[in-house]
């Protein structure tokens, strides 16, 4: 009778352990929709296909992680084991030390359900900052030539210089400020450079990720000179 019970029981725990087991196999799926760019240098909410170059990064748990190259991830459904993973999309100039291109990075979180499909669409945003030389008008251009744009953000002693129409990228930090000089030659062959001048360090005009800030200068009057920032 005992050897009976006895037998009954580990059936019974077993069968136990096969359901869980069954449980915790279910999957679910991901259907991931279009990768939204945003990016002001872009002027609108550009919708890009995922096979671009955008990277695809999905992990979730302790020991799932997968990288899907640009234009490898599935244009179906992705089954997935049910859980809370982190999907991750880039651009190769993001995980670039230094690199002078637009970076677009995000992080989004999402879950999948057993036996459902989880639909999620990404909006990946420039994450650094652009500084951009506009050409002379021709109110200057009449009288100068070479304009040469210096400029430093934290460290004065660390000065980029941007020729006309050149942009340069640069990584964001908060509360980021640039501080910019223009020097030109005039007809005589003598060199002007105007007053230094700070963007960022007033209210309304802050330094923002995913911006293009284009500075270009006129002639005020006769005399002086005239610059503007438009991010």
């Amino acid at each position: 009778m005992k050897s009976t019970l006895y037998i009954l029981l580990v059936f019974l725990l077993l069968a136990s352990c096969g359901q869980e087991d069954i449980a915790e196999k279910k999957n679910g799926y991901l259907q991931l929709g279009d990768v939204s760019v945003a990016s002001s240098i872009v002027e609108t909410i550009a919708t890009r296909a995922v096979e671009e170059d955008l990277y695809i990064e999905i992990t979730g748990g302790a020991d799932f992680s997968v990288v899907y190259q640009p234009g490898q991830f599935p244009q179906g459904k992705l089954e997935l084991a049910e859980g809370t993973y982190l999907l991750k999309a880039y651009n190769e100039a993001s995980q670039t030390p230094d690199a002078n291109a637009p970076c677009y990075y995000v992080e989004q979180e999402f879950a999948i359900e057993a036996e459902k499909v989880s639909y999620v669409t990404v909006q990946v945003p420039m994450v650094n900052v652009a500084i951009r030389l506009e050409t002379l008008g021709e109110d200057l251009e009449n009288f100068f030539s070479n304009p040469v744009l210096s400029f430093y953000t934290t460290d004065e002693s660390v000065k980029t210089e941007l020729h006309a129409g050149e942009v340069v990228y640069l990584d964001y930090t908060e509360g980021m400020t640039f501080t910019y000089t223009l020097s030109m030659t005039n007809t005589d062959n003598e060199t002007f450079t105007t007053e230094p001048k700070t963007y960022g360090n007033e209210e309304g005009k802050m330094v923002n990720p995913g911006h293009c800030y284009t500075i270009s200068y006129s002639l005020e009057t006769p005399t002086l000179f005239r610059s503007e920032v438009i991010p």
